[in-house]
C-alpha cells in the first residue's frame, strides 16, 4: 500500500456505492477493443492505474514480455488508466460496467475486494489457480482475495507496518531495539520507551496523523485490535455490533488515545518529523525506509507491538479477472504473469514494497537480513488481512473516524458504538 493508494481507498467509499446506478460514461482511456479472436490469438483488454514512474513502466515492460512469450495464444492491450489519488480510477471502472466494455484483466485496491467482487465487477478465478501456485503466496494475499469462500485476486507485492527507530538516539538512550517477532514489545514496554524517548523538543513517536483520517488510519491502526484479540466484523460478516465496539476493540483506541494523553506523539506531526529527528520512532510503511535513506538518517526496523498475540498490517494493489472477459481462463493467465515470482521480485525491487510470494523472498537477500529481515518475517508470520467485506468502504471510514476521535481525546466506547449503527444500516443492504 502506497500513501496514494491510502488516499484513494478512502474515495472509493462514495464511489462504490454508486455502482450499477451512475451514469458517468467518462472513461479514461477507454478502449475500442471489441476483444476478439484473431487468427487464433486471444485479444485482451487491460487496465493497470497510473503510479509512480518506475512502476508503472515496470509494469508494463512485464506486460511486453508476456505478449512476446504468447504470441501466438494470447495478446494483451493495456491502457494506464488515470488514478490521481481520488476515485478518477473507480470513477472510469463503474464507467466501463454500466457500458458493458469492462477490461478482462485490472488492477484493484485489494482491501476492496469484496466490494469489487459483491458489484459484480470481477468473477472468481479459483478453478484456474493450482494448489503449488497458492500454496507459495503468503497467507494474507490469499485472505484478501477471497470473498464467500472463492478466490478473487491476487497481488504481486505487500505491504506492512514496522516500528521504525532512530539509530543514534536509541544508542544515546541505551534502548536495545527487538528485531524478531519474539521480542516484539507489549503494549506496556512500547509506551514506557516512548516516554523515556519524549523530550521538550522531541517526540517518542510519529504515527503519521498527518495523512488525514482515511484509510491509513485503519490499516496502520486495526492491528492494535488484532491484537489484543478482537476483530471489526464477525467471522462470518454479518455484523459488527460487539466487534467493532467490543471490549477488544475499545480497549485498543483506549491505548491509542494514551499515546496522545501522555504526548508521546503529536496530532500534528511535520511531513519529516521522523526523518529530521524531531521524532525517535515511527509507525510506517515500506516508503518510510525511502524516504529515511534520502535524509542520510541511520535507522532500522522493530516488529509492530502487540497486546496479546503479534498481528501486523497488510494488503496493496492486486490483479483480477471481469465479470465481462469472454475468456477468462486467458485472463487469468494474465493475472498469473503479473504475479508470478520473476513479477515479484521485479516490483519489489522497483517500489521497495515486500513481494506477494514465499519463492520471491528466500531469492531477495535483503529480506534475509536486518533490517528488512524484520518486513519479511511480519509478512509470512504475522500479517492479517483487513475485512473481506462488501461493507468495507463504510467500515474502514467509521473505523478512522473512531481512531481519530481517541486521539482527540473521546471516550472509545461512545464513539465505537455510533460508528456501529452507521455500519449495520450498510451491512442489511448485504444480509439478504
Amino acid at each position: 500500500m502506497s500513501k496514494a493508494r491510502l488516499i484513494f481507498g478512502m474515495m472509493l467509499i462514495i464511489s462504490l456505492m454508486a455502482v450499477g446506478c451512475s451514469q458517468n460514461q467518462d472513461v479514461v482511456n477507454e478502449s475500442d477493443s471489441n476483444k476478439e479472436e484473431v487468427a487464433g490469438v486471444i485479444e485482451l483488454d487491460m487496465w493497470i492505474h497510473q503510479s509512480g514512474e518506475d512502476e508503472t513502466n515496470y509494469n508494463l515492460e512485464r506486460i511486453a514480455a508476456f505478449n512476446e512469450a504468447h504470441d501466438s495464444e494470447i495478446h494483451i492491450n493495456v491502457e494506464v488508466v488515470m488514478d490521481d489519488g481520488g476515485s478518477s480510477y473507480n470513477d472510469s471502472l463503474n464507467a466501463a460496467l454500466v457500458a458493458g466494455n469492462l477490461p478482462d484483466v485490472l488492477a484493484l485496491d485489494g482491501p476492496f475486494v469484496a466490494s469489487y467482487a459483491e458489484a459484480n465487477i470481477i468473477a472468481p478465478v479459483t478453478e484456474f489457480i493450482s494448489d503449488e501456485d497458492r500454496a507459495d503466496f503468503v497467507d494474507s494475499i490469499i485472505e484478501q482475495g477471497t470473498f464467500n469462500g472463492e478466490l478473487y485476486s491476487l497481488g504481486a507485492m505487500e505491504s506492512s507496518v514496522v516500528l521504525y527507530y532512530n539509530k543514534e538516539i536509541f544508542e544515546a538512550e541505551g534502548i536495545e531495539a527487538p528485531t524478531t517477532i519474539e521480542e516484539a514489545w507489549t503494549w506496556d514496554e512500547f509506551m514506557a520507551v516512548a516516554k523515556q524517548l519524549t523530550t521538550d523538543d522531541r517526540y517518542g513517536l510519529n504515527l503519521f496523523m498527518d495523512y488525514g483520517v482515511g484509510e491509513w488510519y485503519t490499516y496502520m491502526g486495526a492491528p492494535f485490535v488484532w491484537s489484543n484479540g478482537g476483530s471489526l466484523i464477525s467471522e462470518d460478516g454479518t455484523t459488527v455490533d460487539g466487534y467493532l465496539n467490543g471490549p477488544e476493540s475499545v480497549e485498543a483506541l483506549e491505548f491509542v488515545k494514551s499515546l496522545f494523553e501522555e504526548g508521546v506523539v503529536s496530532l500534528t506531526p511535520s511531513e519529516t518529523q521522523f526523518e529530521s529527528g524531531k521524532a525517535a520512532m515511527a509507525l510506517g510503511g515500506p516508503w518510510i525506509a525511502l524516504s529515511a535513506e534520502n535524509a542520510g538518517l541511520d535507522y532500522g526496523m522493530m516488529p509492530y507491538p502487540y497486546s496479546e498475540v503479534p498481528k501486523s498490517p497488510s494488503g496493496s494493489m492486486a490483479y483480477a479477472v471481469s465479470s465481462q472477459a469472454d475468456h477468462p481462463e486467458a485472463a487469468y493467465k494474465v493475472m498469473q504473469w503479473m504475479t508470478n515470482e520473476e513479477s515479484t521480485i521485479g516490483l519489489s525491487r522497483v517500489t521497495g514494497m515486500p513481494p506477494a510470494r514465499k519463492s520471491a523472498f528466500e531469492n531477495m537477500e535483503s529480506y534475509n537480513e536486518l533490517p528488512k529481515k524484520v518486513m519479511r518475517d511480519q509478512v509470512v508470520n504475522t500479517a492479517h488481512a483487513r475485512p473481506t467485506t462488501p461493507a468495507y468502504p463504510v467500515l474502514t471510514d467509521a473505523f478512522a473516524q473512531a481512531l481519530h476521535a481517541a486521539a482527540l481525546g473521546e471516550d472509545p466506547q461512545e464513539v465505537l458504538d455510533q460508528q456501529v449503527q452507521r455500519v449495520e444500516r450498510e451491512l442489511r443492504r448485504f444480509n439478504k
